[in-house]
């Protein structure tokens, strides 16, 4: 919760001199870490979480990668003290 609040606060802090902050949460990311593991071990447990996902897909890390370059482009320049949640589509919990 302190990193959520951080962000909203250096926004409001630094809104003034046009910075903007902002924070990315992704999910479980396909091809990173555990998750290749954990995949392994669920088997079709896991191949179902993928399926009922709107997207029906995992996050790759071109997903984040693309994210975070909007969130550093001029395309987001009033866009401040938010979170971008990477979640497949599925509504947060």
């Amino acid at each position: 919760m302190a990193p959520r609040f951080f962000v909203e606060v250096l926004a409001k802090e630094l809104g003034h001199r046009r910075v903007t902050v902002n924070s990315i949460l992704p999910s479980a990311t396909e091809g990173a870490g555990g998750l290749d593991q954990w995949t392994a071990t669920r088997g079709a447990k896991a191949n179902r979480s993928q399926s009922d996902a709107p997207m029906h897909r995992m996050r790759t890390l071109k997903d984040t990668a693309d994210a975070a370059e909007y969130l550093a482009s001029n395309l987001e320049d009033f866009v401040s003290g938010q979170h971008l949640l990477l979640r497949r589509g599925a509504a947060a919990a």
